[in-house]
């Protein structure tokens, strides 16, 4: 089977440039494959980007396919958390010469399906050889009217989530240690594609008082919100995924952890003011969303209490840091 040292970069560019040319073309007065690309924008424009080395984010038994799409869903979530709208994509790949062509194909196929989901078009990137997968995307979006940050949530706020946790991490430690019973199977359905919560966070824009995504696990992102805005959380009802009860029964893993210290579940974690609560939840459900209300801010800046078997406990910050530890040990 050929490997990419079989047919060199010049055949990477060509295969990836014939993807993008008819979207490309509509966008940009530049063709596919020049020095740069322009793109249509309004006056302001927002940008994240998100880096997935293979040593550290790719787990074994996960297809390219889906590599691909979840790094283009890492970077938009960031994009989704202020509201934005994807405009653009710029990815550069480090790929291994002894990659097969097979998984380079699938590897980019993910990454356009991902971009189409969330409405915005691949324009270019680069390439270049590196010993292990290194994919790095850039989103350019369009900014909402109301930008919204982490530092704005205040006592009383309501913070909620938009979705459940847990089913991600669970997924993950299936994975891991090769189980394959049906709610492993469904844990691992859920952590293999997640989804940016781009109509959600537009409507946030609005209403939230501060917003942050979730990629880092529920707990790193009730921390930064609390030191970010000099509050602190009281987490009434944990959203716990069903997914992840039963796992966590099944297999013995500690329910907390995979709830509050899993990580790359990329909802959205918002404090609204109670006053625009309903009408928040009213928008989000017409955009086919849902908002979760799991707690109130509380004047404890740096303190968060969770109830959990029946009375509360002071959530730890504890969680995943790059050059401190081994991704895939938890």
């Amino acid at each position: 089977m050929k490997k990419l040292k079989d047919v060199g970069e010049r055949w990477i560019t060509r295969y990836i440039n014939s993807t993008l040319r008819e979207k490309v073309e509509k966008l940009s007065r530049l063709s596919v494959g020049d020095d740069a690309i322009d793109i249509p924008s309004p006056q302001k424009i927002l940008v994240a980007i998100d880096m997935m080395v293979e040593e550290t984010d790719i787990p074994r038994g996960i297809s390219w396919r889906d590599v691909g799409y979840r790094a283009v869903t890492s970077t938009t979530s960031d994009i989704a958390a202020k509201g934005g709208k994807p405009i653009a994509y710029l990815v550069s790949l480090g790929l291994p010469p002894n990659m097969l062509l097979q998984d380079f194909e699938e590897l980019w196929k993910g990454i356009i399906e991902a971009a189409e989901i969330y409405g915005g078009v691949v324009v270019g990137g680069d390439t270049n050889t590196s010993s292990k997968v290194i994919i790095d995307v850039v989103c350019i979006a369009e900014p909402p009217q109301r930008l919204v940050s982490r530092s704005g949530a205040r006592v009383g706020d309501i913070v909620a989530v938009t979705g459940l946790f847990g089913s991600h991490s669970a997924g993950l430690h299936a994975l891991l240690n090769n189980i394959e019973d049906d709610t492993a199977i469904k844990a691992i359905e859920k952590m293999l594609r997640p989804v940016a919560r781009i109509k959600e966070g537009r409507v946030l824009s609005e209403y939230a008082t501060s917003c942050i995504d979730s990629s880092d696990g529920l707990a790193e992102s009730l921390y930064i919100l609390s030191e970010s805005s000099n509050i602190g959380f009281r987490v009434d009802h944990p959203p716990i995924d069903v997914i992840a009860e039963k796992y966590s029964e099944k297999h013995s893993v500690d329910l907390l952890d995979l709830v509050f210290y899993g990580g790359e579940e990329y909802e959205l974690v918002v404090t609204i003011k109670p006053e625009v609560w309903e009408e928040a939840c009213r928008e989000i459900e017409e955009v086919g969303g849902r908002l979760i209300k799991i707690g109130h801010v509380i004047d404890e800046p740096g303190k968060i209490y969770v109830r959990w078997g029946g009375e509360f406990i002071e959530l730890r910050k504890r969680g995943y840091t790059h050059f401190l530890e081994s991704s895939f040990s938890r």
